[in-house]
């Protein structure tokens, strides 16, 4: 398992795990949940934030916030 912000443009994987904290509440009304399809849309040029396709929508999430979803390719 990989991080979410450790996949490339255009990767794909299933969320595992959401790691416990005070974001993992917001991180799932994002739609975030297990085993949902996630995908690495765009990473911006210095690399923070990426672009990710969840739920039939792109949303923006900073690479340390990424780093507490773990996913399977």
């Amino acid at each position: 398992m990989l991080r979410l912000s450790e996949l490339i443009q255009g990767q794909k994987g299933m969320i595992r795990k959401i790691e416990d904290g005070p974001f993992a509440v917001q991180l799932m009304e994002m739609g975030f949940i297990i085993d949902k399809p996630v995908q690495v849309d765009h990473i911006a040029p210095f690399g923070d934030p990426i672009a990710v396709q969840i739920a039939g929508y792109v949303l923006s999430i900073r690479k340390a916030d990424a780093a507490h979803v773990w996913v399977e390719l």
